[in-house]
């Protein structure tokens, strides 16, 4: 009996170290496959370079194998590409599933790669242990129609800790975008608005953010809704919209990165939106509009995620499934309130009616509060002496005041008086240069049009098409007039917003030149003389590429045959660079080299143009900390030299 117990228990032993063999062996077939990450974009994009680099670094510090890193790039665009997201990405993927192979593990990065991935339903991809960061926790699910209209397209909103158990989410952080919170703010602060204006973009992001606010507010019927959406309306059209406003009316800003054109914006128009319609408070859901610079500000505040890089804790979430194959949970970023200082002002809300614990962004320092005792010292320091030259001085300074005044007086008179003329003088100026410039591409149009509108004047199709053409052409002239006098007011209201931020100078520049290109004569040509490496600067580059075009487009205008160099100069200086652009044209003459920087001057009256583009291009260099000069030793043509800061002085 005892032999045959002892039996039984020896084969429970060989049996369950038989399946611990089993287990580790399945365990260590799983991790054999490669981590696979996948960005949204470009993975050498700030943001996603940190996450990766992040992750990297902690999973091979915690014993992770570098070479078992694989990065893949979805490569997203425009929105309109949304359709092929979920074939690209298994095109990515497929080649990790093949002879039984598959990845031990999946980190999605960004909205684009998780939104396709979880509108993939494939029996593989829903198997591997997948990880999720840069994203909210609201998702929606790509269509399988191809032929879908993805402006009008209105998905569902999904949840991804809730609405997605057939796939394994092994890990991740997202963020939590609370409409419900920022609702109850909304109340808090403003309890008589009965309209919701809602706006997002032209972005997954934006879609998926209107997903959930659409599903958030069925539990809210109180409030009439109006959705601003980037997929049809242009940055102009949305704040067109937004000024006509009107009403007990509240804006809740979703995100706001590109416009129906496809193009990004730039992070000023979220201010222009907001300078649209200032009686219209905004409270912010992503941060959109609220920032510690206060220049770049449109919300009162809001109840916003605290974004930070998750590469490090998306790591720790993978090394823990491989060590132990215990999942850890979905986490979530938390939230805060917070507020603009100023914009809490301008709206009269006082601190008492917002949230005890918040952030204050833009809180101006109190030297009063924080040096009371030496302020008070000083202070009494300051009234004894006041008090005892008061007294001593007294009579002396009523006999000098008199007399200070009267010349004082003299001065302020003849300052006005010479600013006054000095303003007629341009006033006249500028009404006699505005006169003839208008009136020639006025009289043009007005002439064909009135040939094209004539019933008794036969046209052939050919003649029709060329009037065509020269109506086109002089409504380009007057546009880019009015334009020229719009930058020149600006310029002179010193009302001129740089964004600066790094580029490269060698993009900037091939830029431009592509852009010259555009109806260029086939007796010219444009040549480059640029570094085959990057140049890296700090400049506004929308206002550089003004002043490049500005440059060539002279260029253009003044040489008839030939060629026209852009080049980025060679130059001793570790502080500046120079950019040289060289025409083979009729040239300046020396005497001339500051006259043409002067507004409304030109060496040829029968070119057209204004005699604005060089005043503006002078304006923007100097503004961006540099220098512009005719090279007066070039005799082949006009060559115009400008130097640029490598960094922005702060």
């Amino acid at each position: 009996m005892a032999h045959v117990l002892k039996s039984h228990i020896l084969c429970i032993i060989l049996s369950i170290a038989a399946m611990v063999s089993l287990f580790a062996l399945h365990a260590k077939a799983e991790v054999k496959g490669p981590v696979v990450i996948v960005s949204s974009y470009n993975p050498g994009e700030e943001r996603m370079k940190t996450n990766i680099n992040r992750f990297c670094e902690r999973y091979i510090a915690q014993g992770g194998n570098a070479s078992n890193i694989k990065v893949e790039n979805l490569n997203c665009g425009i929105l309109a590409e949304a359709i092929e997201w979920q074939d690209n990405l298994w095109k990515l993927l497929g080649k990790y599933y093949v002879d039984g192979q598959k990845p031990s593990m999946i980190v999605l990065l960004g909205n684009e790669a998780s939104t396709a991935y979880f509108s993939i339903t494939r029996r593989e991809i829903k198997e591997t242990p997948v990880v999720v960061g840069i994203r909210s926790n609201n998702i929606v699910r790509l269509p399988k129609d191809k032929n879908i209209d993805i402006k009008t397209w209105s998905p569902k909103s999904y949840n991804l800790t809730k609405d997605f158990k057939d796939y394994k989410i092994i890990g991740g952080y997202v963020y939590n975008l609370d409409i419900e919170a920022n609702l109850e703010l909304l109340h808090r602060l403003y309890p008589d608005r009965d309209s919701i204006v809602f706006l997002s973009d032209n972005t997954i992001g934006g879609i998926t953010l209107r997903a959930h606010f659409l599903q958030t507010m069925k539990n809210h019927p109180h409030y009439k809704i109006t959705c601003i959406d980037g997929r049809e309306h242009s940055f102009q059209e949305v704040n067109n919209t937004i000024h006509e406003l009107k009403g007990k009316k509240a804006i809740l800003l979703g995100t706001w990165r590109m416009d129906n054109t496809e193009t990004l914006t730039l992070a000023n128009t979220v201010v222009a939106l907001g300078n649209s319609n200032k009686e219209l408070p905004a409270i912010s859901l992503t941060g959109t509009g609220l920032s510690d610079n206060e220049a770049n500000n449109w919300s009162i505040g809001g109840y916003i995620p605290d974004y930070h890089n998750v590469g490090a804790e998306l790591a720790n979430d993978v090394i823990k499934y491989e060590k132990t194959r215990l999942a850890p949970k979905l986490h979530m970023l938390s939230n805060s309130y917070k507020f603009d200082y100023k914009k809490l002002q301008e709206f009269n809300i006082r601190i008492e009616q917002i949230p005890e614990n918040h952030v204050m962004l833009n809180e101006p320092e109190s030297v009063l509060k924080t040096h009371q005792t030496e302020i008070l010292i000083a202070l009494g320091i300051f009234l004894f002496l006041v008090t005892a030259l008061t007294v001593s001085l007294h009579f002396l300074i009523l006999s000098k005041k008199l007399e200070k005044k009267l010349i004082e007086r003299g001065h302020e008179l003849e300052a006005a008086r010479d600013n006054a003329e000095k303003a007629n003088a341009m006033k006249s100026a500028f009404i006699a240069n505005m006169s003839h410039e208008i009136r020639t591409p006025l009289n043009a149009i007005v002439g064909f049009s009135q040939l094209l509108t004539e019933p008794e004047i036969p046209l052939s199709n050919e003649e029709k098409v060329e009037y065509g053409g020269y109506i086109k052409v002089n409504s380009d002239t007057l546009l880019n007039l009015v334009n020229d006098i719009l930058q020149i007011s600006k310029m002179d209201a010193k009302s001129w917003v740089f964004n600066i931020v790094d580029a490269d100078m060698v993009e900037i520049c091939m830029t431009a030149v592509e852009s010259a290109r555009v109806n260029l004569s086939p007796e010219v040509s444009i040549i480059t003389k640029l570094p085959d490496h990057p140049v890296p600067v700090q400049t506004d580059v929308l206002r550089l590429l003004q002043a490049l075009s500005n440059l060539l487009s002279n260029a253009k205008k003044f040489t008839e045959h030939g060629t026209i160099t852009v080049a980025i100069e060679e130059t001793t200086s570790i502080e500046e660079i120079r950019i040289s652009v060289t025409d083979t044209g009729c040239g300046i003459p020396a005497d001339k080299a500051e006259y043409v920087f002067q507004r409304f001057k030109q060496i040829d009256s029968f070119k057209q143009g204004t005699g604005l583009g060089l005043p503006i291009t002078r304006s923007i260099i100097e503004n961006l900390g540099g220098r512009i000069w005719l090279d007066t030793e070039y005799h082949n043509g006009a060559r115009f030299i400008f130097s640029h800061p490598i960094r922005q002085k702060t």
